[in-house]
């Protein structure tokens, strides 16, 4: 049977809901977000156990008839399972490479059938593009064009991906590191940013480079990430985009950070955080949290600035339909 190469048709449908459910769990957002960052030890990954939560949230919202009530305490609930789980994966990951260690060393052809190996080389010794080329190509059994077509890039970029991959995994080439990204990288980051210099940015990243607005869009490589780059710039108080916008560089935790500021309602405070992961001299992931406002105010308070309200969510046609007859965001009314 023939794939389909149709578009999602009921995307359209399903973002209005989504909407509507992430507006109206917002009240719930800080309790939740507090308890995650408790549960994963630091900022970063308590946001990530809070998106997963809305998503599980959402989706079993869709699948059951039986009335849930508590939300508060139903998201709560959610995430620790999920964190348990995820735990559980971690320890049986953990013991096997365990095992693995007390046996001969070899590297072994990836197998399907076995998740040893690959849980160890490929999250451990390649890049985020490697992996998911030699997983759909060696392990979905793709062919090279399907796995261009799935990963939106050349027959010629998932050969070379799958190159390096295979050097790493037989040894021929060095594991790729995700350390903290050099200094010198993030200052260069923040003055494209800040220069709007898209040729700068071009240099700085990997053709695929992986683009995050965490609880927002995903982007797949830099000609799509270059149109967020693009709008960094862009100014609409009324709909809460404010004014002067500028960035700098600082430590959070040991890691530096891109930071933006902007002036909203008369008040300057943090707007967003780029964080950068890099691999043999390129940025390979760039996430930005803009619809985070309590990991925003986390890190905000650590540094000693102040944040801007947030929402949670990128603005709908009707925020904009809204915001051009005046009406004042929900998010911004709750934050005065």
């Amino acid at each position: 049977m023939a794939r389909s190469t149709d578009d999602f048709s009921m995307q359209r449908t399903i973002r209005r809901p989504w909407r509507r459910y992430v507006d109206e769990l917002t009240v719930h957002r800080p309790a939740l977000h507090g308890y995650c960052c408790q549960l994963t030890g630091n900022v970063w990954d308590g946001e990530d156990l809070v998106q997963d939560t809305l998503m599980r949230v959402f989706s079993l919202l869709g699948k059951t008839d039986t009335r849930l009530e508590n939300p508060k305490a139903y998201l709560i609930r959610t995430a620790a399972n999920l964190w348990i789980d995820r735990m559980r994966r971690s320890a049986r990951e953990q013991a096997a490479m365990v095992l693995e260690r007390a046996e001969p060393t070899s590297i072994a052809p990836l197998d399907a059938t076995d998740g040893r190996p690959a849980a160890r080389t490929l999250f451990q010794a390649l890049h985020p593009q490697e992996r998911a080329a030699i997983l759909m190509k060696d392990v979905l059994d793709l062919s090279l064009e399907e796995t261009a077509a799935m990963l939106h890039t050349t027959v010629g970029a998932v050969k070379s991906a799958l190159s390096r991959a295979r050097g790493r995994l037989e040894g021929r080439k060095p594991p790729a590191g995700f350390d903290t990204p050099p200094r010198d990288m993030v200052d260069r980051f923040m003055r494209a940013i800040a220069d709007k210099d898209m040729h700068a940015m071009k240099a700085l990243c990997d053709e695929h480079v992986s683009g995050e607005l965490v609880g927002g869009v995903e982007l797949a490589s830099f000609e799509q990430a270059k149109t967020f780059f693009e709008h960094a710039h862009m100014v609409m108080p009324s709909l809460g985009f404010g004014e002067r916008p500028w960035w700098k560089v600082a430590d959070y935790d040991g890691e530096p950070l891109v930071l933006g500021f902007r002036t909203l309602d008369g008040v300057e405070g943090l707007n967003e955080i780029h964080r950068l992961e890099v691999a043999e001299g390129r940025i390979v992931r760039v996430r930005t949290y803009c619809f985070c406002p309590e990991t925003l105010a986390v890190v905000a308070e650590a540094i000693g600035v102040k944040a801007l309200p947030r929402p949670h969510r990128s603005p709908s046609v009707a925020d904009f339909i809204g915001a051009m007859f005046g009406r004042r965001q929900n998010w911004r009314l709750r934050a005065n």
